[in-house]
């Protein structure tokens, strides 16, 4: 019951579809006999336009011109001549005859002069086809133009049905003739403007039948405005079409009538859109020759017609209405034929200009990466292969095959001078860099891709490597040597200075209280001398690796703690706060005891000298891996402001204005020491913040 119910349903949709078309049908073949008697009067209309028009008056005067300067009677023969000769010109033949040859053809003149002799007339059989004033009645349009002796014209129109019209027309022409005439143009762009003298004392009878006039529009294809259908009809005709459009989308939002979702309005959008634009091209095509040649009346055949155009109309737009059904993108995606043809041949285009790119980047390149250290048989006897490949397909186009091997010879041309100017820039590039580097500019940088040069580029990255280091140590060695002296020389000076200075003192002394305050003095800096030559002398043997050790197990932590209570004295002096972490279990390792007590010693003097006093001096010594690290850190009471690197070079200080006592040489001999052992000797500033680092390997 339910189906049966649906199915009448869907008839009745069925039923309201083709009334829907069928209304616009008769609506639009209704209009057939207004649609013929506008045509009618356009077509009247146009007649009236183009035999009024300044181009078909015009001709009529620039006729006169050409049969005058045409005539060879009397002594006009040679310019006659000199005419004919313009007018062959291979510019503007073609032009001419396509512009007066043809009207002259159709046209019946005869050329009289002032005596009434005749001077040209049409070449007839008789002479009842001359214009004459007798027999102009005979023709469409009749025109009389008269030169007198001086050139001056006057025209009237004999014959025609807008004579009014085309007199005014005509005069205007032979009142502006150099400014308005084509045949003037073109003698000026000819530049022979002296060739075209004026017609005197001839009167022109010109007349043109009313077929011959009718042939003349045809060919201008000025004539069909006759068979214009008025702008109306169309206008009607697509406020129909979108009328039955509208109906299209709106009728299935009708639930009730169960229509819009059939197959037929499920085809992709393109298959209804190109059956649309056949039927209404078809049918506007054919809709001016049918209303013109039935003269208005309906025919079955044109019932069917706009039938056929309202149907397709209606199925496009319910067709297009799933656009806003689903969306515009999703639509496009799964419903149309253009969709997958386009991502096809983009991914088959996108393919194909890779993998012709790829091949062609492959085989270029690969030159680029040739090894001349070793043999490459391999790539030559490809390019001799591809070359042979492609000559032998040439060879095979018999005849067709000279163009393909001059165009391969071509591009093969343009491939190799691109291959050899690369290769001429490569080598400038690498050659600038080689004579900058020359120069002594070691900071060259070569970013450019060298090809088949590359391998230069690490080399040359190398040679500035080793030249920047042996510039570095070379530089850092003269600036030492010169620290050396001058630093060897200050420390050396002040303790032998002050010597000299209390022995000559104490020789003129006679107090002995002062004398003994003055051998007090002697001894220390006696002394002082004396620690400096032996940390000279120390530092050097380490330096020179002429140092004997003898390798002991030895329990580091102990053996600073041993260190730091030896002295604890100068800690108190300064009243430092030591905060010292030590592992729970032994740190043994192989090393001299003597060396690694001087290590320890000497970091924590230089805490001592260095440290600012009433502050806390941070010790860890721990256990990393396969290593025991001590970390020493303490706050400078002095800005440190050195390169943490060169603090432990020769008889450098902390205090740069070498005020404090000491050989500047504890933390270099300490590092030696260190080194000599297979150590590390680390240090390191932030801010005011001072700090060491000591790591020897450990028994297992």
């Amino acid at each position: 019951m339910l189906d049966t119910k649906l199915k009448n349903r869907h008839k009745l949709a069925v039923v309201l579809i083709i009334f829907i078309i069928m209304i616009p049908t008769i609506v639009i073949t209704e209009q057939y006999g207004n649609v013929y008697y506008d045509m009618t009067e356009i077509r009247e209309a146009s007649e009236n336009i183009e035999q009024t028009s300044g181009d078909f008056m015009g001709k009529f005067v620039d006729i006169c011109y050409i049969l005058y300067n045409s005539e060879t009677d009397g002594g006009r023969r040679e310019h006659a001549a000199e005419f004919a000769e313009c007018l062959e010109n291979e510019g503007y033949r073609s032009g001419y005859d396509e512009y007066y040859e043809s009207f002259i053809s159709l046209l019946d003149y005869r050329v009289v002069d002032g005596s009434g002799n005749v001077v040209a007339k049409t070449m007839a059989s008789s002479d009842s086809s001359y214009p004459t004033e007798q027999n102009m009645g005979e023709y469409a349009i009749g025109v009389v133009i008269s030169y007198d002796a001086s050139g001056r014209p006057a025209a009237v129109i004999r014959e025609g049905e807008y004579k009014q019209v085309q007199s005014k027309e005509l005069n205007r022409i032979l009142n502006n003739f150099s400014e308005s005439s084509a045949l003037v143009q073109w003698f000026q762009v000819m530049e022979s403007e002296s060739v075209l003298e004026t017609p005197k004392d001839r009167t022109y009878y010109l007349a043109m039948r009313a077929e011959s006039m009718e042939e003349y529009f045809r060919s201008q294809e000025s004539w069909g405005a006759e068979y214009c259908v008025p702008s109306w009809f169309y206008q009607v005709m697509l406020f129909l079409m979108v009328l039955v459009a509208a109906a299209a989308i709106l009728l299935p939002k009708r639930k009730n009538l169960h229509t819009g979702d059939e197959k037929i309005f499920r085809v992709p959008i393109e298959i209804p859109l190109i059956v649309f634009s056949v039927v209404v091209t078809g049918a506007v095509n054919m809709v001016e020759n049918r209303i013109f040649s039935q003269e208005g009346s309906v025919s079955g055949v044109d019932t069917w017609i706009w039938f056929g155009v309202f149907a397709a109309v209606y199925w496009s737009a319910a067709c297009t209405r799933r656009v806003f059904v689903i969306g515009p993108k999703k639509y496009m995606k799964e419903c149309t034929l253009t969709a997958p043809v386009v991502r096809g041949v983009k991914k088959a285009w996108k393919l194909l200009v890779r993998k012709c790119k790829d091949g062609f980047d492959y085989l270029y390149h690969s030159f680029d990466n040739l090894d001349f250290a070793e043999k490459n048989n391999k790539t030559i006897l490809r390019l001799v292969l591809i070359n042979f490949g492609i000559l032998f397909l040439v060879t095979c186009m018999w005849f067709a095959g000279i163009p393909a091997l001059i165009f391969y010879s071509v591009v093969l041309f343009y491939i190799l001078r691109k291959y050899f100017n690369d290769l001429k820039d490569k080598y400038a590039v690498l050659l600038k860099a080689t004579n900058q580097m020359a120069q002594g500019k070691l900071d060259v940088e070569i970013s450019e891709d060298l090809g088949v040069f590359n391998p230069f580029k690490a080399e040359i990255a190398k040679i500035q490597d080793g030249y920047l280091k042996a510039v570095e140590k070379e530089v850092k060695s003269q600036r030492m040597k010169t620290d050396l002296i001058t630093n060897v020389s200050h420390d050396l000076k002040t303790p032998l200075t002050a010597i000299i200075t209390y022995v000559n003192l104490l020789k003129e002394e006679k107090d002995e209280k002062k004398r003994q305050d003055y051998i007090d003095v002697l001894e220390r800096k006696s002394l002082r001398l004396k620690v400096l030559i032996e940390d000279l002398f120390e530092i050097s043997k380490a330096s020179s690796k002429n140092v004997t050790l003898h390798l002991v197990d030895v329990d580091v932590v102990n053996l600073f703690k041993q260190v730091r209570l030896e002295l604890s004295e100068k800690f108190k002096e300064t009243e430092l706060d030591f905060r010292c972490t030590y592992p729970d279990e032994r740190a043994v390792a192989k090393l001299d005891s003597q060396k690694t007590y001087r290590i320890f010693e000497n970091l924590l003097v230089n805490v001592v000298k260095y440290a600012l006093p009433k502050t806390r001096v941070y010790v860890k010594i721990e256990r990393i891996d396969e290593e025991v690290v001590l970390h020493i850190m303490n706050i400078s009471a002095t800005e440190l402001n050195f390169n943490a690197d060169e603090i432990t070079e020769r008889f450098v200080r902390g205090d740069a204005a070498r005020n404090t006592e000491g050989s500047g040489l504890g933390l270099a001999i300490a590092k030696s020491f260190t080194e000599l052992q297979k150590g590390r000797f680390k240090i390191e500033t932030e801010g005011d913040l001072f700090k060491a680092e000591v790591a020897f390997s450990v028994e297992e």
